[in-house]
């Protein structure tokens, strides 16, 4: 089995990276993506408790990207240009039964229509990557700030700030970022497996929304075997923001080969 961890670590650092660390333990994933990374020294550090090589890249703002891997990391790339923003990062990974690629995403914040259509226009890029260089298998991670179809918002629980922004458009959520991922083939693994639970991600404590996804192509979709919120090892209610999700795969078959050309 393939076991993957998608994380917002809120930009951990001290007592609160202690807890990050024990969240990855706990969850014993062969590959960890991490967003809001503050800098290399914070991936560095985590990746070196838990034996895993890692790379680490700048997003295009502030909040920085790493992934942290057991297998050999054989290929990675930044994509940060507009309208991708914050950051995508590509990484290959050298598993016994072939290549896979995972694209750790993370897009702009909030709910207000500007910024679901800058990601609308993000994941349009990305899928564009992926046809003209057919990345295949691969899983498309993270944070990706936006919401499902279907997926509910608890607006009275999150920060008034975020009230405020979302009552300017009356509470209503648009739903184009996630909608384009989902008719372009991807499954949303948490959903497929748990239809009829919210999975909220984040503000633990006090959830409201589901902002962490793993979706699959269509060769990976088919060996989805595990999806869920790491909501119940201790620390991660105060480690982050937000909880982690974490997906297991069967791989025991051979993988299709994955191409990467330029």
């Amino acid at each position: 089995m393939f076991r993957l961890l998608a994380y917002n670590i809120d930009c951990a650092e001290g007592s609160r990276l202690e807890r990050i660390s024990t969240v990855l333990h706990a969850a014993g994933a062969d590959v960890v993506t991490l967003v809001e990374v503050t800098t290399p020294t914070v991936a560095a550090t985590l990746a070196g408790r838990l034996g895993m090589t890692y790379v680490w890249e700048r997003g295009s703002g502030d909040r920085h990207v790493a992934t942290l891997s057991r297998p050999a990391i054989v290929e990675s790339r930044i994509h940060r240009s507009p309208p991708i923003t914050q950051a995508v990062l590509e990484t290959r990974h050298e598993l016994p039964s072939g290549s896979l690629t995972v694209f750790n995403a993370h897009l702009l914040p909030y709910l207000l229509l500007p910024f679901e259509l800058r990601r609308w226009q993000a994941i349009g890029r990305l899928l564009q990557i992926i046809r003209d260089r057919r990345v295949m298998p691969h899983l498309i991670v993270g944070d990706l700030n936006a919401v499902a179809p279907g997926d509910h918002v608890l607006h009275r629980k999150n920060p008034v700030r975020m009230q405020r922004l979302m009552a300017m458009q009356l509470f209503v959520v648009f739903r184009p970022a996630i909608r384009r991922l989902l008719r372009a083939g991807y499954l949303d693994c948490y959903r497929a497996l748990h239809p009829d639970r919210p999975g909220f991600t984040f503000m633990p404590g006090g959830l409201t929304t589901r902002y962490d996804y793993v979706m699959a192509d269509a060769i990976m979709a088919p060996r989805l075997r595990s999806c869920r919120v790491v909501d119940d090892v201790a620390g991660v209610d105060s480690a982050s923001d937000h909880y982690p999700v974490l997906a297991e795969f069967d791989v025991s078959g051979a993988l299709a080969p994955t191409r990467g050309d330029d």
